[in-house]
């Protein structure tokens, strides 16, 4: 049976700390919770079988993507294209919402 909607009650927690909200046939969609200046501090540059679209909603992170580093900020936008090396680094408690297609849950 197709899932139509998740309720906050029924989502599933990732092994990153990540909320796995919902997925459908080509994408899925994740929520990134108070996550800590601390949750970052040993992560390394890695890459992806999937593209990455998030939003910024509170906090400020740093987003390194195939070698170019950029602050992210409440209200600001990015992409980490599939199999692009990236690492984040949160500066400040974040909390950010993403897409990923395909769907990476």
């Amino acid at each position: 049976m197709p899932i139509y909607k998740v309720s906050q009650n029924e989502s599933q927690h990732g092994k990153d700390g990540q909320h796995h909200l919902i997925a459908g046939d080509s994408a899925s969609m994740r929520l990134w919770h108070n996550e800590k200046p601390s949750d970052s501090a040993d992560k390394e540059a890695h890459a992806n079988g999937y593209e990455t679209l998030g939003y910024i909603i509170s906090g400020r992170a740093e987003l390194t993507v195939d070698g170019e580093t950029f602050t992210l900020m409440p209200g600001d936008s990015y992409r980490v294209p599939k199999n692009a090396q990236h690492v984040y680094k949160i500066l400040e408690t974040l909390t950010a919402v993403e897409t990923t297609t395909p769907a990476s849950f």
